[in-house]
C-alpha cells in the first residue's frame, strides 16, 4: 500500500515541449491504499500532456515512474482511431498477449476497447497483471482503455476497482470525436451455453440497463454510433448467443453503425444487417473480435448467411474515423492485414 501523486506538464498546440521543471502541477492522493484514483481537471482537448507517478509506501520509500505522454480526446471535427480486441485471459499463451499489445502500440490508437474476458478468473488479482496489465504495460502508459464485462469478469470485485466508470460501472457511455460509444453488460448469472449449443444462455440485462440504452441512443446526435458488449448475436462459430438479437431492433431504430462482441476466439465480420436480414443500404455491421486466443475448430463447418469474413487467428481490430468515413482493419499478431471494411455516410453503404 502506498501514497501517490501524479505530476503533469503541458505540451502546447504549437508543438513546443516544455519540461517538467518549467510547468508543473502536482495532484496528490494522501490515502494509504493499494489502488489509486486521481482526477485531473481543466485539460485542453487534442493536447499532449506529460506525466509521471510517484508512490510512497508505508515504509517511507518513494518509487517514481518514468515520464510518459498522454493525449487528450480530439475535438468533434478531428479524425481519430481506436483498437479493439478481447479474450486475452489465458486462451492462447503469454507470448500471444505480448505480441498483440505490441502490435496495438505500433498502430498508435487514441484509445482501446476491450470486449471482455481479458482474464480467465476475474476474482484472481494476479491474473489481471499476468494477462492484461503486464503485457499491456507499454500501451496503457499513454492510451486510455474502455472495458466491458465478460463472463470471466462477472461478479469480480476487481473489475470495479481497476476501472473508473460511472456507477454502476458495468455499463456506461462516452463520446469521442464525432462518435458515440455505449458499453453494455450482457453477462448473466446463469449458463451461457456450450460449444454444442445444447442449451440456451440465461441472459438478464435488466430493465434499468435497457432503459439506459434506449435513452442514451435516442439522445445522441453523434455522426457515428458504436456499441460493444461481450455475447455475440451473430457469429458462425461456437457460443453464438441469439438472445442478444433482442437488442438489434433498438440499435436499428436509433442509428447504431457498428457493434463489437467477443466470447468466442475468432474474428468474424457480418454483412450489413437490418431486421435479421441482409441490408446493404441502411444497416449495422457486427464484428466479433475475440482476438486474444486461438482454439482449433471454433468455427462451424460452413459460414452462416450473415458471415462476410471469418478467421480463426489471434488478432486485433483498428478503426479510423474521419468525418463521414469509417475504415476498419483487422491485423494478426505479426501485423499482417487480413480484412478491411470501409463505411462512408456521404455515399451510403459499405465496401
Amino acid at each position: 500500500m502506498s501514497y501517490s501523486q501524479t505530476e503533469r506538464v503541458h505540451r502546447g498546440l504549437d508543438g513546443r515541449h516544455r519540461t517538467l521543471d518549467e510547468t508543473l502541477e502536482v495532484v496528490r492522493s494522501d490515502t494509504l491504499c493499494r489502488i489509486h484514483r486521481i482526477t485531473i481537471q481543466g485539460l485542453e482537448s487534442s493536447t499532449t500532456y506529460h506525466y509521471r507517478v510517484s508512490s510512497t509506501g508505508r515504509d517511507g520509500e518513494t518509487i517514481t515512474s518514468d515520464e510518459h505522454p498522454l493525449k487528450t480526446a480530439v475535438r468533434p471535427d478531428q479524425p481519430f482511431s481506436f483498437t479493439v480486441t478481447a479474450e486475452t485471459g489465458g486462451y492462447g499463451d503469454d507470448e500471444i498477449n505480448r505480441l498483440l499489445f505490441g502490435q496495438m502500440v505500433e498502430k498508435r490508437p487514441d484509445f482501446a476497447l476491450f470486449v471482455g474476458d481479458v482474464v480467465e478468473n476475474g476474482g484472481n488479482y494476479d491474473e489481471w497483471g499476468r494477462y492484461f496489465f503486464d503485457p499491456g504495460n507499454s500501451l496503457f502508459h499513454h492510451t486510455p482503455f474502455y472495458l466491458c464485462m465478460g463472463n470471466h469478469e462477472e461478479q469480480s470485485e476487481w473489475f470495479g476497482k481497476f476501472v473508473s466508470y460511472p456507477e454502476p460501472t458495468t455499463y456506461y457511455l462516452f463520446d469521442y470525436g464525432n462518435a458515440h460509444f455505449v458499453a453494455l453488460d450482457s453477462t448473466s448469472k446463469g449458463d451461457y451455453g456450450d460449444p454444442a449449443r445444447t442449451q440456451e444462455p440465461t441472459i438478464s440485462m435488466g430493465q434499468e440497463q435497457i432503459e439506459f440504452l434506449v435513452d442514451d441512443l435516442r439522445s445522441s446526435r453523434a455522426e457515428w454510433k458504436v456499441a460493444f458488449f461481450h455475447y455475440p448475436p451473430y457469429v458462425s462459430g461456437d457460443f453464438q448467443v441469439e438472445q442478444m438479437r433482442a437488442l438489434c431492433p433498438i440499435f436499428e431504430e436509433h442509428g447504431v453503425d457498428l457493434v463489437f462482441n467477443a466470447h468466442t476466439l475468432v474474428y468474424e465480420r457480418s454483412h450489413p444487417i437490418r431486421g435479421n436480414r441482409l441490408d446493404t443500404e441502411s444497416c449495422i455491421v457486427y464484428v466479433v473480435a475475440g482476438g486474444g486466443g486461438v482454439v482449433p475448430n471454433r468455427m462451424l463447418h460452413k459460414r452462416e448467411w450473415h458471415t462476410a469474413q471469418a478467421f480463426s487467428v489471434p488478432h486485433f481490430v483498428q478503426v479510423v474515423i474521419a468525418g463521414p468515413t469509417l475504415e476498419l482493419r483487422a491485423f494478426d499478431t505479426q501485423g499482417h492485414l487480413f480484412d478491411t471494411l470501409l463505411l462512408n455516410k456521404s455515399q451510403g453503404g459499405s465496401s
